[in-house]
């Protein structure tokens, strides 16, 4: 086949060909990476700890970085890199970002400032060769600082190996150590360092940040979708800058609420309200309609759960003195809570959402207990429903008496379930004076708490310690190596909230963790043998039956 003569497209006059390619854009997070102590926000006294310290010479061979992601752990590292090299450091131990060396660290050339991410350089072998590379000297700053990022994916024989380099490194090497997950890292690692804790940012410390970075970027963006987008990031400033990224991309220069929602896949307030509202009150075709509502306007149903997960605890926290009502948002919380994390990575979020719907008509709540959003929003800080109004009489008194009969009915001859009735009806419940227990009061009454436990949860709570109090939520820790207990807890959880309940008063909340603690004893048999199996309990509480005896005080024997 003939094919004609090729004919030349004349270039464009326009064009540069000498011209330079453009680079890749680079991130807004990136961009905006705080480069002094004096651009960290929201950790105060851990910059004023390390300036100070800087400043007067007490720089310690090694720091261990604690805290969820994007709380400014690895920025704060690079910035204690810059302080103990600069050249031109202020008497108040902030690094002059000008010199050369603190170039060189910002822009990732400094030989001496070595970043290693544990997840991908986590063998032994990796751990061998820095310890022969911290032996030699720097080679163009004062001192050589090892960034370990993600410390705890390092393999145990990897922690073994720079155990005695960590604890006394050569003079000229620092280490700073940072993970999201202290309870993975050794003791022997942990107290080797000198720790400090990340906590997350609070919302308008990080919207007054975003403020500032869509004025110098040219975009208008309104203060409520910048507020919003503050409350998506839960603490984390980076998560905030990159969903920002995200908008403006979507949006342009004008980012405004809708623009977020849209961008991010929301659901709007008032249809979370709704759908928490169904499942509290067991309508559970409103409840499923909701969810295929959702799902057809092409919401993210694990964004959704996770929306509904903020809005149920909000109103958990804002009604502890029903219990009822609590107990019903601590069983949605649940499921919810899975829906967005492990449902939402399987594909199974809906599904679940779905499940909890079916579930919630199985157990209807009492219609008083059930509040419209607009009613909790008029006593609420924010724009979220919280607490209802203390001034209408209809939902300021407890559920209604309507199953009252039904427990006098019981009452002959089921005595325990009418006792359990008047339990989860009446004023015990509630803390005396409004005050909740602390932590340190559930710690020294946690014996008392293992003896009242139903025979089936003792030989679990027996296993683990109180360790965090966040209002309604109790925190139980399990040594490691026992996390095949938290499942258990899992399950038990009605159980043993309704013991804390009728011994402290209150709604509660209970989840476990796996962590780095202590069983100290509770009991003499335990301070007897503090490492006894519940099967060698179990004999020697037969024991004691069968022969009549008591466990007594016995005087050391010299």
């Amino acid at each position: 086949m003939l094919k004609g003569p090729k004919t030349a497209v004349p270039a464009d006059p326009n064009l540069d060909l000498n011209a330079p390619l453009a680079g890749p854009r680079r991130a807004l997070y990136r961009r905006w990476r705080a480069q002094r102590f004096a651009e960290l926000v929201g950790q105060d006294p851990i910059v004023n700890t390390l300036r100070r310290a800087v400043a007067t010479g007490r720089i310690v061979h090694a720091y261990l970085f604690v805290g969820p992601r994007g709380t400014g752990k690895t920025s704060t590292a690079r910035i204690l890199a810059k302080a103990i090299n600069c050249l031109e450091r202020g008497d108040d131990g902030e690094p002059c970002d000008r010199c050369a060396a603190c170039v060189a660290i910002r822009d990732g050339r400094a030989m001496d400032v070595i970043e290693i991410d544990a997840a991908s350089h986590g063998l032994v072998e990796d751990a061998r060769d820095l310890v022969m590379r911290a032996s030699t000297a720097p080679s163009d700053l004062r001192r050589r600082v090892y960034i370990i990022d993600e410390v705890h994916m390092l393999s145990p024989h990897a922690f073994n190996a720079l155990l005695k380099l960590i604890e006394e490194p050569p003079d000229h090497v620092v280490f700073i150590l940072a993970t999201t997950d202290t309870h993975r890292v050794p003791p022997t690692i942990i107290s080797r360092t000198q720790r400090y804790d990340f906590r997350r940012l609070a919302t308008d410390v990080i919207a007054a940040k975003l403020t500032r970075i869509t004025s110098a970027e040219g975009v208008q963006a309104d203060p409520a979708a910048l507020d919003l987008i503050a409350r998506l990031a839960d603490g984390g400033m980076r998560d905030a800058e990159s969903l920002l990224d995200q908008v403006m991309s979507y949006a342009g220069d004008q980012v405004a609420v809708d623009s977020v929602r849209d961008a991010v896949g929301l659901a709007d307030e008032e249809a979370i309200a709704g759908l928490l509202d169904a499942l509290v009150s067991g309508e559970a075709p409103g409840a499923l309609q909701r969810i295929a509502d959702l799902s057809d306007a092409g919401r993210d149903l694990g964004q959704v759960a996770q929306q509904l997960e903020g809005e149920g605890r909000r109103r958990l926290l804002a009604a502890p003195t029903d219990p009822a009502l609590a107990r019903r948002l601590a069983t949605i919380l649940r499921t919810a809570s899975e829906a967005g994390t492990t449902g939402a990575r399987d594909g199974r979020a809906r599904l679940q959402l779905e499940l909890l719907a079916v579930d919630s008509a199985t157990q209807p709540l009492a219609a008083a207990a059930v509040v419209a959003p607009a009613e909790l929003a008029a006593s609420a800080p924010r724009p979220v429903p919280a607490t209802p109004p203390t001034g209408n009489p209809p939902q300021a008194s407890p559920p209604p008496a309507s199953p009252r009969p039904a427990t006098q009915r019981l009452a002959t001859p089921i005595p325990a379930v009418a006792t359990e009735s008047k339990t989860a009806d009446s004023a015990p419940n509630t803390p005396p004076n409004g005050v909740r227990p602390t932590l340190a009061e559930v710690r020294s009454r946690w014996g008392e708490v293992v003896e009242r436990a139903h025979p089936v949860v003792k030989p679990l709570i027996k296993e683990c310690r109180p360790y965090e109090l966040d209002g309604i939520r109790l925190t139980l820790a399990f040594p490691e190596g026992r996390e095949f207990m938290r499942g258990l807890i899992a399950g038990r959880a009605r159980s043993i909230e309704d013991l804390l309940g009728d011994m402290f008063g209150g709604a509660w909340s209970v989840e476990a963790v796996a962590a780095s603690v202590d069983l100290e004893p509770l009991t003499i048999e335990q301070a007897i043998s503090p490492n006894e199996s519940p099967e060698a309990a179990a004999l020697l509480q037969r024991t004691l039956e069968i022969t009549g005896g008591q466990l007594v005080d016995a005087p050391e024997v010299r």
